[in-house]
């Protein structure tokens, strides 16, 4: 039996408490009923969001680039999906959320990046040592 999966993505705002008329935009990705959000750390003059479209109104060339970096998270967030599907991982909103900003397993942080090297290149360089001694004597 297949079981159906929904999966949708959604721009919506909220009120800036910091700056009247200002609003702050936000996506939100749902799988099967369960949601999770992102701030995506922007914000628009209340007058400029077509709220029917979710994308900036007008054509000045600030909206221009708000509305390409919109197309931008929208395209990231499908390939992080299917990246999932690919790799026959379990596909939830918080596991895309996290995939989109590199929480997941497969990111490593600078300290486990250099863990592994050292690690790996203690034998090349005690080699590269005795070699070196090796000619001096």
């Amino acid at each position: 039996m297949k079981t159906r999966s929904t999966f949708t993505v959604i721009f919506f705002t909220r009120k800036s408490r910091s700056t009247p008329n200002q609003i702050s935009i936000y996506v939100r990705i749902t799988v099967n009923g369960k949601r999770s959000e992102i701030s995506l750390k922007r914000s628009i003059d209340q007058n400029q969001w077509d709220s029917t479209k979710n994308r900036g109104r007008g054509q000045s060339e600030r909206i221009k680039v708000l509305n390409a970096y919109l197309d931008g998270v929208y395209n990231k967030l499908l390939q992080c999906h299917k990246e999932l599907l690919e790799e026959d991982k379990i596909v939830s909103a918080d596991a895309i959320k996290s995939r989109y900003l590199g929480e997941d397993d497969t990111s490593k942080t600078l300290k486990e990046l250099i863990a592994y090297h050292n690690g790996n290149m203690m034998d090349q360089v005690k080699k590269l040592w005795d070699f070196r001694i090796k000619q001096k004597l």
